[in-house]
C-alpha cells in the first residue's frame, strides 16, 4: 500500500479525534456516576470554553 501525505493527515487528525472523544466519554461517565464536583467543574469549564471560541469565530 503506498504511503501519502493526505493519508498520514487524515490518520493524525482521526488519531487526534478519538483521543479526544474516549477523554470525553471517560469524564462524561466519570461525571454520571460518581458526580465529583471537580469532574463537574471541568465540564461546566470546557462547556463555557467552547461557547466563548464559538461567539468568538461566529461573531
Amino acid at each position: 500500500m503506498k504511503e501519502t501525505r493526505f493519508g498520514a493527515l487524515i490518520a493524525n487528525i482521526l488519531s487526534v479525534g478519538t483521543r479526544g472523544l474516549g477523554w470525553f466519554l471517560w469524564y462524561f461517565l466519570r461525571l454520571i456516576y460518581r458526580g465529583e464536583p471537580r469532574v463537574i467543574a471541568g465540564f461546566v469549564g470546557v462547556g463555557v470554553a467552547i461557547v466563548l471560541l464559538l461567539w468568538l469565530v461566529l461573531r
